[in-house]
């Protein structure tokens, strides 16, 4: 077991927030928490899915909806204790249909928000967090998620709202009808929904989830703030620590970038500057930046990650976009499981309505 300090939670943020890909909610509410959270003596405990009881029960705890679309004014937060009241009712209502006390939280995606929340939650209900996560990364839809590619049922699940709107899902048809049932409840709980959902016992952690995510978005977040405080290049920190590439460096140009149906939808556009000013770059988002094109040529596309980092090597979430804004993108490979037929089929360009098949990142950029 590994008690988080404060500088392991900012680094864990700052971590999350590069894997975040754009997406996986407001760093600067996630971190905000957790530093309440810390100087109201709550601890996070990081542990390994091997040093709970085997037959104990794991679930993930994670916010459903669209992010914030850029300049649209951040969201007033609600009081501390009504949010945790119902994360709280959402906790013991699913213990509840499942007669069977709740032992762990997983994150669902590494994000500087929703990975937060996860530790957030842990910490009020005096929990661990297990070190892994469904994605290691962060996704737009409820089927991005290693446990459906090895098709492990989300539910039973329960669904809440800020106004106290309890939803249980039991079953569904399909994990596509999942994510309608919980995305239209978001939508309408005015964005976002509480979601905990994909209770397992803790001996099959390791063979469904991704394992050490926690950790490596730490380590992450520490070898970037390393090189900053040395002045040694934080980006390119970051593009070493996770073997990546830098596919381009320039300035937001525009972007049309829309709310619809629970998500953030559209497009962003660069001009290069520099080394890269004779080119052009575009990222087409939802939620999280899907696919890019330099000089209208595929580049990277998902499961591949498509990162936005500052001059500073920090993470930029499309909703803290603005023109201008100086950005460098890079790419990183995605994990194994997700260049797998099935990881492929349930995040690669065909599912988001491309006419094109998935290639590697290595491959599109030799």
């Amino acid at each position: 077991m590994r008690i988080l300090t404060e500088d392991d939670l900012r680094h864990l943020v700052s971590g999350a927030t590069i894997l975040g890909t754009g997406g996986g909610g407001e760093p600067s509410s996630g971190l905000r928490t957790l530093l309440s959270d810390l100087r109201s003596r709550k601890k996070f405990e990081l542990v390994n899915a091997n040093e709970l009881d085997p037959r104990s029960m794991v679930v993930c705890a994670y916010y459903c909806g669209s992010i914030r679309a850029p300049n649209r004014k951040e969201k007033s937060e609600k009081p501390a204790q009504k949010r945790e009241a119902y994360m709280r009712l959402a906790l013991e209502t699913l213990e509840r249909r499942l007669q069977r006390r709740i032992s762990a939280i997983i994150p669902t995606e590494m994000g500087g928000g929703n990975t937060a929340t996860a530790l957030h939650v842990a910490s009020i209900s005096r929990l661990p967090v297990i070190d892994a996560d469904q994605t290691g990364r962060s996704a737009p839809e409820l089927i991005h998620s290693s446990y459906q590619i090895h098709e492990v049922r989300a539910t039973p699940s329960v669904v809440v709202d800020e106004f106290g709107d309890v939803l249980v899902v039991d079953e569904y048809r399909n994990a596509a009808q999942y994510e309608k049932i919980v995305r239209n409840f978001a939508v309408l709980a005015e964005g976002s929904a509480f979601v905990v959902d994909s209770p397992v016992e803790a001996r099959e952690v390791p063979r469904i989830a991704i394992m050490n995510s926690i950790s490596r978005a730490i380590d992450l977040g520490a070898s970037v703030e390393k090189a900053r405080e040395k002045n040694s290049g934080p980006v390119q920190a970051a593009l070493e620590f996770l073997r990546g590439f830098r596919l381009f460096h320039g300035h937001v140009q525009g972007f049309e970038l829309l709310e619809s149906e629970g998500f953030l939808i559209g497009d962003i556009r660069f001009k290069g500057a520099g080394d890269w000013k004779d080119h052009s770059f575009r990222i087409w988002v939802k939620n999280e930046n899907i696919v890019g094109w330099r000089d209208n040529r595929v580049v990277a596309m998902a499961p591949d990650l498509i990162c936005l980092l500052d001059e500073n090597g920090c993470g930029i979430t499309n909703s803290q976009l603005r023109r201008g804004m100086k950005v460098t993108v890079i790419g990183v490979r995605a994990e194994k499981i997700w260049r797998t037929p099935r990881g492929i089929k349930l995040f690669g360009p065909r599912h988001f309505g491309f006419d094109f098949d998935y290639v590697p990142i290595e491959k599109l950029i030799s």
